[in-house]
């Protein structure tokens, strides 16, 4: 063997993706083309957004819906918001601190919304009913479960000022998700009369004059 060959660094093999890797890559890069393209947004741009060939999408999904689901999953996952939320400076003020809450939910809603509006308007035109049935059973019980991990995560951003409310923590965390949910995604960015600061103020202090 020349001495030279024995000089030269052994080059390893890079470990390939494991399924689940890969089934997150294209998660990832399918997200904001669900945001922007819709449920016409095709297999192979996800593809090429994640800078791969498209038979390795079915490689890690058997079909287009199984992505979409999949992007649900990712989309709807409390932890996400859960860390947006504790990530909130607990040394500024309650009424700053209730704004940047407010922001991070309607931001999270937006993106489930446009990953919900995809596959809705990409089911079958005809579902099999019982099947149907079975999907919103499953889609209920991971709401419950995913609103009490949010609930748990807005209690921490108000826990700091628990002395200065005049109800519990939780129930002025139920409050505030409630209002948020029920005025949608986008109610307080569209109407300019009503600002983000304008609902934590309406929040906190009511709408009585010197209230």
């Amino acid at each position: 063997m020349d001495s030279n060959d024995q000089d030269q660094p052994v080059r390893k093999r890079a470990r390939g993706m494991s399924v689940e890797e890969r089934r997150a890559m294209i998660v990832q890069a399918a997200l904001p083309l669900l945001a922007e393209v819709g449920p016409s947004v095709t297999t192979l741009q996800i593809a090429r957004a994640a800078g791969i060939s498209e038979p390795t999408i079915f490689r890690a999904f058997a079909d287009k819906n199984e992505v979409l689901q999949a992007c649900l999953e990712e989309v709807t996952d409390p932890e996400h918001i859960a860390v947006e939320l504790n990530a909130i400076d607990t040394d500024s003020s309650l009424e700053e601190r209730l704004v940047e809450l407010i922001e991070a939910i309607q931001a999270q809603g937006k993106r489930t919304g446009a990953v919900l509006n995809a596959i809705r308007l990409a089911s079958p035109p005809n579902p099999n009913l019982n099947e149907m049935k079975d999907r919103q059973a499953a889609f209920h019980r991971k709401w419950v479960e995913r609103y009490a991990a949010v609930h748990a995560a807005v209690c921490g951003v108000l826990e700091p000022d628990e002395p200065r409310l005049r109800i519990s923590v939780s129930d002025m965390a139920t409050l505030v998700l409630s209002i948020v949910f029920s005025l949608g995604r986008n109610a307080v960015a569209e109407q300019e009369s009503i600002t983000t600061k304008q609902l934590a103020d309406l929040l906190l202090n009511g709408a009585l004059k010197g209230a």
